[in-house]
């Protein structure tokens, strides 16, 4: 858990010094555009700089809590219609079209920033063609190329080194399912979804036999893993396991009914209950829980722990 909070206090550093990092560079342009009597321009350039300034904030304010999207697809979209549009004012325009690839690769995950990133460059090049000779065409399309290019391999690259570093930081060692900093993060998604379709958000705890405490710490983890196993058998494809930090465990599982959890957990004590390899093996409890729209996160964890808790005294 320790790695997993190093992780991500990381990446909010790294995403809040970019933001200042850009605001401080929209500042020069817009006093270099204010020296040039470029006031719009200039006025544009600070408007962004300030956005970026509190848009820093709000990521320092808000953690890693639940938040919504809205904030980023804003920047994006008021940025990508003042380039679009201001190129058939003025060429000084033109030189933040450079920039938006990577901005959009450093706000969103690569397969949503992949998709707005090839939407924009589309308009921009028809723009570009629309609105420029030929020679000064070719020199904005090579610069834009290049650019684009270097920010689809930085984001390949990035994510490559945060799924390698999600298998360390998001998967318990022992059990190899997921740990509780990684429910948090899949709560999150599933909760949004829940609100946005109107769907069913169910969790399943498995409580681990009190008695197993007493055991060596090479044969507790053993049967940790083994059950880990097991649960991993009896999940759908959309079901996702989770170790606790009480070494409890937790079945998240969307889009399901009463009924389709009542047979996984049929189906699971069954499964213990034929297993010979450890003695107890089928003394685990279950408890059932169920998101509710004002549920935060941290609340339904508490909650299920706690039922489990009560299996466990």
């Amino acid at each position: 858990m320790e790695k997993a909070q190093f992780h991500s206090l990381v990446v909010l550093q790294v995403k809040v010094l970019y933001c200042l990092f850009a605001a401080l560079a929209l500042s020069v342009i817009a006093v270099l555009d204010l020296i040039e009597s470029h006031t719009v321009f200039a006025a544009f350039a600070a408007g962004f700089a300030l956005i970026l300034l509190l848009y820093a904030l709000m990521l320092l304010l808000r953690g890693h809590q639940r938040s919504s999207p809205y904030p980023e697809w804003i920047l994006v979209f008021a940025l990508a219609m003042f380039t679009l549009f201001g190129m058939q004012q003025s060429e000084q325009v033109v030189h933040w079209v450079y920039f938006i690839p990577g901005f959009i690769y450093f706000l969103f995950a690569f397969h949503v920033a992949s998709y707005l990133a090839l939407i924009y460059s589309t308009a921009m090049v028809l723009m570009i063609i629309s609105e420029f000779d030929s020679y000064l065409r070719l020199q904005i399309l090579f610069t834009y190329g290049a650019c684009y290019a270097f920010a689809v391999m930085y984001a390949l690259i990035n994510e490559r080194n945060n799924q390698g570093l999600s298998a360390i930081v998001n998967t318990d060692p022992v059990t190899q399912v997921y740990n509780q900093y990684q429910l948090g993060l899949d709560l999150t998604k599933e909760m949004t979804r829940a609100d946005r379709q109107s769907d069913e958000l169910n969790l399943v705890g498995v409580a681990v036999p009190k008695d197993w405490e007493l055991l060596k710490t090479e044969e507790y983890e053993e049967r940790l893993s083994y059950l880990g196993k097991k649960l991993k058998r009896c999940l759908r494809r959309f079901d996702t396991c989770y170790r606790l930090n009480s070494d409890h465990f937790v079945i998240l599982m969307p889009h399901s009914s009463e009924e389709v959890v009542s047979v996984l957990c049929e189906n699971l004590m069954d499964d213990l209950e034929g297993s010979e390899r450890y003695d107890g093996v089928a003394n685990v409890r279950t408890s059932r829980d169920r998101y509710l729209p004002e549920d935060e996160i941290q609340t339904i964890i508490d909650r299920i722990e706690g039922a489990l808790n009560d299996h466990h005294e």
